[in-house]
């Protein structure tokens, strides 16, 4: 699992340069992706892949949003590369794959798992970004000291 995870770091520092974020985010879009791609496979075993995807969105959806609170910086820096190990690319490829050989039952479940998993990605963004909102509406209506 350590493996997964540190080459998961290294994977989403190097699509962070083929994206050309700044050198100074970098190791940081890395550490997001790789504490998703951390949380997903702790999950995966216990509540399966459609669950451990929302749960670890949920985990780069947060932390996109602090750090690039932290260095005033806008939060798709971290949000986007970080979310890359989530995507469910080999479902989608397996679907098609099974499709073209004639496998229809097995393409249609690859295709549905696909359609989850991407479903689950965007109410992860979407609970993240509305919590982060409700946060802030809250900051505004309560007094600070």
């Amino acid at each position: 699992m350590t493996i997964q995870i540190v080459s998961a770091l290294f994977a989403i520092m190097a699509a962070s340069i083929y994206l050309e974020i700044p050198k100074r985010f970098i190791f940081r879009a890395g550490f997001v992706g790789a504490l998703g791609w951390g949380v997903y496979l702790i999950f995966d075993d216990i509540y399966g892949i459609v669950l451990a995807t929302y749960i670890a969105g949920i985990v780069v959806s947060i932390t996109s949003h602090i750090i690039s609170r932290r260095v005033k910086t806008p939060v798709t820096i971290f949000f986007i590369p970080g979310l890359y190990p989530l995507v469910p690319g080999y479902r989608l490829y397996m679907a098609v794959f099974s499709f073209m050989s004639g496998n229809g039952p097995l393409a249609t479940s690859y295709l549905v798992d696909t359609i989850k998993i991407s479903g689950m990605i965007a109410l992860a963004i979407f609970t993240a970004d509305a919590l982060f909102h409700i946060i802030n509406k809250v900051k505004k209506i309560i007094p600070q000291n």
